[in-house]
């Protein structure tokens, strides 16, 4: 009898100590390429990360992530992942190669993206001459976005942390398993987003339900709350600074019945993009502009003078071209061209917000849209579309939207002297 209750006791104690916790990155919903290849270079630039991780422990529990990404084609990325976890003497390693493709559905907001990775991982014990063999491991995630809706999954290996005080063979060890998710993405202001998300991870025996809220301002600044039920609660919280550079900052707190150690980690993400990308969009524009206005000149200057008058005229042109050229670039400089970091002129998900367009064309067939924007894209010009109304059926291409009336007019008219762009009108929303 004393034998069964004393084996009983023991085994409540051990049940009691028990834990085991699920490496994850404490900045997986702000880098979401950390743990989803379908994720690289989503914004299709060059990107490097790293993050640091720690335990309140005393003993060593940390690890080291570092992510780069890079997209030379606009369907096509790849990235280059490592990691290493410490865990008191042991030490654990994954090494992938990634790839990403996108597969467009009819436009820009309607999409496929697969990532795979494979790599291998190393699972060994400091100091010792135990066995340090390589395994081929992979990642493989899938996800599908139509507009704000969005619904994926990856197949994942985590390294895992058994208690150390139960001598167990492997206190580090590692388990595969598969994370489920549902977002949708929603428009509280023309500069804010929130993102709810629920997600569900299966890894060995831990299965749990995760609760996601995701906040981002400007695109600069970003907030994400990530509930774990009956396991974790973690937050993480990311700015950008000096345009290229991201610092970002998480920690995770054990609930229920895990009992591992605070986690906190720190981020920094550095976007290199290629140098041809640097020149705003609008001052690539006055180049071209000052360009035609030279070529004018040039012409102009060659023509025979035969008639005194008709010098006249031509001074009075190249004069004339030289106003338009500096006030071209004051104009420029005081209301930039329409590039790519322009904020969004959409609302409700597909209308165009008040103010003044120029109108390269209207479509009502979306597909047609995206053509033309991508034949105007080849042609190093930027544009985009959006609806005047529920009421309206087309899909209005622009070039450049203002918010007053004598520019709009202004740069309407100028737009129409260029070669392509003679059929430009104006449209004004309400």
């Amino acid at each position: 009898m004393k034998t069964a209750i004393s084996s009983i006791i023991l085994l409540f104690f051990t049940m009691s100590v028990m834990s085991q916790r699920l490496v994850f990155n404490g900045q997986n919903q702000i880098h979401r390429q950390l743990e989803d290849p379908s994720f690289i270079s989503l914004n299709s630039q060059y990107n490097m990360t790293g993050v640091l991780q720690v335990s309140d422990s005393d003993i060593a529990q940390t690890s080291q992530y570092i992510s780069a990404q890079l997209s030379l084609f606009d369907n096509v990325a790849f990235g280059l992942d490592y990691s290493k976890h410490s865990y008191d003497v042991y030490r654990y390693s994954q090494m992938f190669l990634s790839s990403r493709f996108r597969l467009n559905l009819g436009n820009e907001f309607h999409y496929f993206n697969l990532g795979a990775s494979i790599g291998q991982d190393k699972l060994n014990e400091a100091n010792t001459s135990k066995d340090n063999s390589l395994n081929t491991i992979y990642k493989l995630g899938l996800h599908y976005t139509n507009f704000n809706l969005t619904l994926g999954g990856v197949l994942n290996r985590y390294p895992v942390q058994n208690d150390l005080t139960l001598n167990m063979p492997e206190p580090l060890s590692s388990y595969e398993g598969y994370t489920l998710y549902l977002s949708y993405r929603m428009r509280l202001s023309d500069n804010m987003r929130l993102t709810p998300m629920i997600k569900y991870n299966s890894y060995s025996d831990l299965t749990f339900f995760e609760g996601v809220t995701n906040l981002n301002y400007k695109g600069n600044y970003e907030l994400a709350v990530s509930y774990k039920d009956d396991y974790s609660i973690n937050a993480a919280l990311s700015a950008r600074f000096l345009k290229y550079v991201r610092l970002s900052y998480s920690y995770e707190s054990a609930i229920g019945s895990q009992n591992f150690n605070d986690v906190h980690s720190i981020g920094v993400s550095v976007d290199l993009t290629p140098k041809e990308t640097e020149i705003p969009e609008w001052l690539a524009n006055v180049k071209r502009n000052r360009e035609k206005i030279n070529r004018i000149k040039k012409i102009k200057k060659e023509e025979p003078t035969i008639v005194k008058e008709q010098l006249n005229v031509n001074n009075e042109e190249t004069n004339e071209a030289d106003n338009v050229s500096d006030k071209l670039v004051n104009d420029e400089e005081k209301y930039p061209v329409m590039d790519e970091s322009t904020p969004s002129d959409i609302i409700d998900d597909y209308y165009l917000k008040p103010g003044y367009y120029i109108i390269l064309g209207s479509f009502k067939q979306l597909k047609n849209a995206d053509k033309e924007i991508a034949r105007l894209k080849q042609n190093g010009f930027y544009a985009r579309y959006g609806r005047k109304d529920a009421n309206d059926e087309f899909n209005y291409v622009y070039v450049d939207r203002y918010a007053e009336k004598d520019i709009a007019s202004q740069r309407t008219k100028a737009k129409q002297k260029e070669k392509g762009f003679e059929r430009v009108w104006l449209l004004k929303i309400e």
